[in-house]
């Protein structure tokens, strides 16, 4: 192989040895703690714990003044990110929060005669530089990691970002109950100092020259727009977009109940307010550590569809809190169990958008289409709380039930609906799709299967796959290491007889075949399979190959070969650990490679007879194929004996 050949990925070097990303990730949760340190002591200067006052209200008012500039300034800061040094536009945000918390309480003095938003206007100028940073450390990150470790990457910062909200909350909180506001505004501005300063020793690589045939974005207007444009010309973009703006609704609603439920339902004060969105936290803590530990093996799709599923499990819990009749103490256990689902799943939904559009995204758009997003998801998060806190409700308190309801409903029809969408669009039938996405997950986490190189094998037309056979799993890891096509194993007849593995085995047209036997009728199928085009795998060794076991290979990949003109596509599988019986081989777990080779040239054979020396010569030629696909430091030394005819 040559040396522009990727490296795999479980080769490559882990998120917490890459320097720029572990500065990045601290900048990120430092600052994020700084964005929401000084909520309880707003709340605290608004008299948040009279049960006379809405505190519904006063959650969604300050959720909403903070977020207006992420809608507002998103577009504009998306192209900053993708025409100044991002690290930069990241380091000036964070001095300029600072120094705007260091004179907060003085801006609160001057605003507060304003009416009922008065308190929190000073809120919109933390969160207009707050929407500067956003996008560029969105932006950012692909660059400073492999593309393939970017769901766990957003897992572990998306983690880390509650981490540092659930610290802020319970800093916040002991805060405001024992000190003045002023000590939590200046707690929190020497935040944005340890952020900037993390910042400053990232390296990150120069950014992209700007290609010439962008000329036409030259205009101001044209820049701000690109985003737009962009994602309206890429279906998938906007699709994650409109997921992004559903959960972003969702949770808006539920972090804005969350303080009535724990005042009204539970009888709990701030600190108990700090601990449920803390929970909320700890959740997202268990959602990243799962996404870290699940690795490349959860495609970011699928996480997509089981977090919304997850989240609506978790909001319907804590919804139960409300309505069923305990005692508080228990009802709060109860809500305590929700708020954790909810963000264990939460995180997923949204490290996986994150990642999907880092992937996708050209680098140059980069910037803008996350500014797209912060529209998107803020506007979505600004609909959910001015429907809270600009029209004036009596008693708002007395409705987070059947608001926490709806919004579980909401996300589940989301979730089935991405469901219905990704196995329509997938290669195959949708319940095939189901069932090749789950063999791919088990191949991918409990087998640790990696492919190296690219697949091969034609998306269409007659084909034959072989390969050597050292595990049980070998058929499903060729299966998971090429999904695009439907492969029809030649399999022993015993398997088709058991009960969960005969509905796969017929779903993919697998050719029964009895030990020990010459059966014609196993061959007559494989000719009818590649007639009409079908993919078939056949293993040349015939059997599974133990260590020391006699190899015999079998003639019928070059007699199909031979008679029906299909290429051969030779493959290697190496890594697996030989523990001896089928079951032990598929409970075992493995360190699976696959690496497919080029079609075998076989054109010298094609006016050659078809006799039994021409067809054990193809053989010989097929099997010295996929031994060169064999790791260097795993060649083949079973001993070799002639073909069986």
């Amino acid at each position: 192989m040559g040396t522009s050949a990727k490296q795999p990925s479980h080769l490559k070097p882990g998120l917490l040895h890459n320097r720029n990303f572990i500065l990045l990730w601290c900048a990120y949760g430092i600052s994020a703690m700084g964005d929401h340190i000084s909520e309880m002591a707003i709340l605290k200067t608004q008299n948040a714990l009279d049960p006379a006052r809405d505190i519904t209200t006063l959650i969604a008012r300050m959720t909403f003044m903070f977020f207006v500039p992420f809608f507002l300034l998103a577009p504009l800061a998306g192209l900053l990110a993708d025409r100044l040094p991002r690290r930069g536009v990241m380091i000036a945000a964070d001095a300029i929060r600072c120094a705007i918390l260091l004179g907060f309480a003085t801006l609160i003095g001057w605003t507060e005669d304003w009416g009922s938003w008065g308190p929190f206007v000073p809120l919109l100028a933390v969160g207009m530089f707050a929407a500067l940073f956003s996008p560029a450390r969105s932006a950012l990150l692909p660059t400073l990691i492999s593309s393939d470790q970017l769901i766990r990457a957003n897992g572990l910062i998306s983690g880390l970002g509650i981490i540092a909200t659930m610290a802020a909350a319970g800093i916040g909180g002991y805060l405001a109950d024992r000190y003045e506001p002023t000590v939590s505004f200046r707690v929190d501005a020497a935040t944005f100092v340890v952020s900037a300063v993390f910042l400053l020793m990232l390296r990150p690589p120069p950014m992209r020259e700007r290609d010439p045939s962008d000329r036409a974005l030259r205009s101001s207007l044209g820049e701000l727009t690109a985003g737009f444009r962009y994602a309206r010309a890429h279906r998938h973009v906007w699709e994650l977009l409109v997921i992004a703006a559903i959960f972003w609704f969702g949770g808006s609603l539920v972090n804005s109940v969350i303080p009535a439920v724990v005042r009204d339902v539970y009888g709990g004060t701030f600190a108990a307010i700090s601990t449920y969105r803390a929970l909320v936290g700890l959740g997202f803590i268990i959602g990243a550590i799962t996404i870290s530990t699940l690795g490349d093996a959860l495609r970011a799709d699928v996480a997509i569809t089981w977090g919304l599923m997850g989240f609506a499990c978790g909001v319907g819990v804590f919804a139960s809190s409300v309505y069923l009749p305990a005692a508080p103490s228990t009802l709060a256990r109860v809500g305590a169990v929700g708020v954790v689902i909810a963000g264990t799943f939460g995180v997923a939904v949204m490290a996986s958008v994150s990642s999907l559009l880092q992937r996708t995204v050209a680098d140059g758009y980069r910037g803008r289409v996350f500014g797209v997003r912060d529209v998107c998801s803020t506007g979505a998060l600004l609909i959910a709380t001015g429907l809270l806190g600009v029209p004036q409700w009596t008693r708002l308190d007395r409705w987070v039930g059947p608001i926490l309801v709806a919004v579980a409903i909401m996300t589940l029809i989301a979730g089935l609906i991405t469901l219905r969408i990704r196995l329509r669009r997938g290669p195959h039938r949708p319940w095939l799709n189901f069932l090749f996405r789950l063999n791919e997950f088990v191949a991918k986490f409990w087998w640790r299967l990696h492919r190296i190189g690219r697949v091969t094998i034609p998306r269409q037309g007659p084909v034959i796959i072989t390969s050597n056979h050292v595990c049980a799993a070998d058929p499903l890891f060729l299966i998971a290491a090429a999904p695009g096509r439907i492969i029809s194993f030649l399999v022993a007849a015993e398997y088709v007889k058991l009960p969960l593995l005969s509905h796969f085995l017929r779903q993919v047209d697998c050719i029964p075949v009895r030990r020990g036997t010459r059966e014609t009728g196993a061959t007559k199928q494989a000719l009818r399979h590649l007639t009409s085009g079908k993919a078939v795998a056949i293993f040349i060794e015939g059997g599974i190959i133990r260590p020391g076991k006699t190899v015999r290979l079998k003639d019928g990949v070059a007699l199909l070969a031979l008679r029906t003109g299909a290429p051969v596509i030779p493959a290697y599988i190496s890594g697996t650990v030989q523990r001896g019986g089928i079951l032990r081989d598929l409970l075992t777990r493995h360190r699976a490679c696959v690496r497919f080779g080029r079609p075998v040239d076989l054109s010298e054979f094609d006016d050659m007879e078809s006799k039994r020396e021409t067809v054990r010569a193809a053989t010989r030629k097929i099997y010295e194929a996929i031994q060169a696909l064999a790791p260097s430091e795993t060649q083949a030394n079973q001993p070799l004996s002639e073909p069986n005819p």
